[in-house]
């Protein structure tokens, strides 16, 4: 869950002056789904945010990327009224070149959110830019606005929004937007730091605590997280306090390697959300597909005879895998290759068994 921050910004509402809590603005936005002002996962947020900014930033277009910087690229979040081919180039030429071309404001002194029609009409502008001239124009867009989002002075993405009415962005809808970056910057944080810990080559998810899955930013979609099994398997991950927890994973006969991150909200115990990164290995060590059963039943059975009852074959077949467990893991004891298992993660869990997570790592 992420928690709101109470930042104040002054600013009007259709001419109006006042000061708003923007965390005021924030619940207002999301009336009509009672104080839930949480969706089911980060990029559910942003696309309730961006959809609901319109009454504070009106647009007929916009969109919100994160910065990853594994790969030094922006990926879009939310999206509403771009079409696809024009947000990808704002996503993916914009940015390239963002903050430049120097942005040259009408009126000197001004440092506000750059817009179309506050920008001096010259050869180097962005009206006059190949994405405008090319994209934006002919989709019907005369006038937008850019704002950066910052954490904590940490830059985490660009919110792009457009009109089709010439010069509709005004001096107060730009201070609108500075007050807006900070909570929005808060939020795309946690994404921009999910990225980072999440190799750009590897498949992910996000779980929620009610089985909601969604994708991660710039990532493959994951294949395990669409196995009801796999879903189980986890389920004892949200109530447990402790490190990342790594395991490996069979399916169609390809074995992976399993990262889950905890999302925590420091207010409640466990993970609200779990981040799940997953990559194909071979089968580490050349065990074979039963003996990391065994291997696994190992962790959490406290001899050979209760891991034969609990697979249900002889003691002796038993013996002769964990023999040649402790022969490829290069280990003298039991105890050795348990402790190996663990903490490298060669086991495959089974939900609501003697070999589940919730046995295994606890």
């Amino acid at each position: 869950m992420t928690i709101i921050p109470e930042v104040t910004g002054t600013f009007s509402d259709h001419g109006d002056p006042g000061t708003w809590s923007i965390r005021h603005v924030i619940r207002s936005m999301a009336r009509g789904n009672a104080d839930d002002v949480i969706p089911q996962s980060t990029a559910e947020l942003m696309q309730r945010f961006l959809r609901d900014l319109h009454d504070i930033l009106p647009y007929d277009a916009a969109q919100l990327l994160v910065f990853d910087r594994t790969n030094d690229r922006h990926h879009e979040l939310a999206r509403e009224g771009y079409s696809s081919l024009v947000a990808g180039v704002m996503a993916h030429e914009f940015t390239k070149d963002w903050p430049k071309p120097i942005w040259l404001p009408v009126n000197p002194g001004d440092n506000l959110p750059p817009t179309i029609g506050s920008e001096q009409d010259l050869p180097d502008s962005f009206r006059r830019s190949a994405i405008y001239l090319n994209f934006l124009h002919p989709a019907g867009y005369r006038d937008g606005l850019t704002f950066e989002l910052n954490h904590r002075g940490r830059y985490v993405g660009l919110v792009n929004i457009s009109s089709k009415t010439p010069h509709f962005y005004s001096d107060e809808i730009r201070r609108r937007s500075q007050a807006m970056s900070s909570i929005l910057g808060f939020v795309a944080n946690a994404t921009a730091r999910e990225m980072e810990r999440v190799p750009s080559h590897s498949r992910a998810a996000v779980l929620s605590r009610d089985g909601h899955i969604a994708p991660l930013a710039g990532r493959g979609q994951s294949r395990l997280a669409q196995q009801p099994e796999f879903l189980s398997a986890l389920v004892p991950l949200f109530t447990m306090v402790g490190e990342d927890v790594y395991f490996l994973w069979d399916l169609d006969r390809q074995w992976y390697r399993v990262h889950v991150q905890h999302q925590r909200d420091d207010s409640m115990q466990g993970a609200e959300h779990l981040i799940i990164v997953e990559a194909p290995i071979s089968r580490p060590f050349s065990l074979t597909p039963t003996e990391i059963r065994v291997l696994t039943y190992m962790s959490s059975c406290p001899s050979n005879e209760a891991i034969a009852v609990a697979l249900s074959i002889s003691i002796r077949t038993v013996h002769s895998h964990v023999a040649s467990i402790l022969a490829k893991l290069d280990c003298s004891r039991r105890s050795q290759a348990v402790s190996s298992a663990i903490r490298n993660g060669l086991f495959r869990p089974e939900p609501n068994t003697l070999a589940s997570l919730e046995r295994i790592v606890t």
